[in-house]
């Protein structure tokens, strides 16, 4: 009797034991599903754009730039408004007052070629390249009308501008792949944007240069021989857009919402029904005439890129370009360099 008694205390034992340790799982299982849905929610409800307005201030290295059609449609038409931002832009002369300007928070964001943002990353800058307005080159190469042969050049000046620009860099790789070596078969002098290096060939101080829309159009009004660079450039990401590393960091719905807003905008632009009103917008903006306006927009639209996606292709090659010009000493990795997090959906 006493061993029967044992036997069943025994076993309500293990069973109250097995009930607990079951009751213990199906808790952890429950645990387990609101912990997953809780993150699942959460990546869903990812803010894509501030609560109030914030204000951000972009850093442009030109005014006179056809490729910010879209920066210029997105400011006309309330794109930026509509996700919340006051978008203040400044001038500056060059990618690499730029990216200086990006460093020190002068800028939340700005526009530069690729290779003045590359040397500043692998010098340690804390900024990302996070989108592109065109991935093709928006650069010609130009030569006064006594060169005869690209050979000519040597001896000669060419308009550039500070060392380390990207603009420079291309300069350089063109002048080398055409047999030419920068600074000793060819002198690379500081000249400034691309009016004022315009303007030094139109003066005799320099026999090459490399421009952009819309100062190309005065280039051919003169008469002078032109290389296009998208010749050679096949894979090219010409002006890119980088952001603070800060303001990844503390406020990404800003950035999330500058390139929606872009994206916004370029979809307008492709819209071949809106074609009048944006020749109206730039003929506003830089004060050109419609058929300068149109020549310069049938230029640069087919390198307008959707969303602002960059190519990754072209990115290598800036890398690549910029060790090969022995700007910077200290390599860098695409994904030191780029954040592909911010595109519009």
């Amino acid at each position: 009797m006493g061993f029967l008694k044992s036997y069943l205390s025994f076993k309500g034992f293990v069973i109250a034991l097995f009930s607990v340790i079951l009751i213990g799982l199906m808790g952890c299982a429950q645990k387990e599903d609101i912990t997953t849905g809780d993150n699942e929610a959460s990546n869903n409800t990812v803010k894509k754009m501030p609560d109030e307005t914030e204000e951000v201030h972009v850093g442009l290295p030109s005014k006179q730039n056809m490729s910010y059609i879209p920066f210029l449609v997105a400011e006309k038409k309330g794109y930026y408004e509509k996700y919340n931002l006051d978008v203040k832009f400044t001038y500056v002369q060059g990618g690499v007052l730029a990216l200086r300007g990006l460093q020190t928070g002068d800028f939340q964001l700005i526009s530069s070629l690729p290779e003045s943002v590359i040397t500043g990353v692998a010098e340690g800058a804390n900024v990302k390249i996070i989108g592109t307005l065109d991935n093709q080159s928006m650069y010609s190469i130009y030569v006064t009308k006594d060169i005869q042969e690209i050979s000519d050049l040597k001896g000669e000046n060419a308009a550039g501008m500070v060392t380390g620009n990207g603009t420079n860099i291309q300069l350089e790789y063109w002048l080398q792949a055409n047999g030419l070596e920068p600074n000793n078969d060819v002198r690379i002098i500081n000249a400034g944007d691309n009016a004022e290096r315009l303007k030094a060939l139109q003066q005799g101080q320099a026999a090459v240069t490399i421009l952009s829309p819309p100062t190309d159009l005065k280039a051919d009004e003169l008469g002078l021989k032109r290389f296009l660079m998208r010749d050679q450039l096949k894979t090219y990401n010409h002006n890119m857009i980088s952001a603070n590393g800060d303001l990844i960091k503390t406020k990404p719905e800003v950035v999330y919402a500058f390139m929606s807003a872009h994206s916004d905008a370029v979809e307008f632009v492709k819209d071949e029904t809106n074609r009048g009103e944006v020749i109206d917008i730039v003929m506003d903006n830089m004060q050109m005439s419609r058929a300068d306006a149109e020549k310069s927009f049938e230029f640069v639209l087919p390198a307008l890129a959707d969303k602002g996606k960059m190519d990754r292709e072209g990115v290598e090659w800036a890398i690549d370009t910029v060790k090969a010009a022995k700007v910077s000493d200290k390599d860098i990795t695409i994904d030191q360099l780029v954040d592909e997090r911010f595109y519009a959906e």
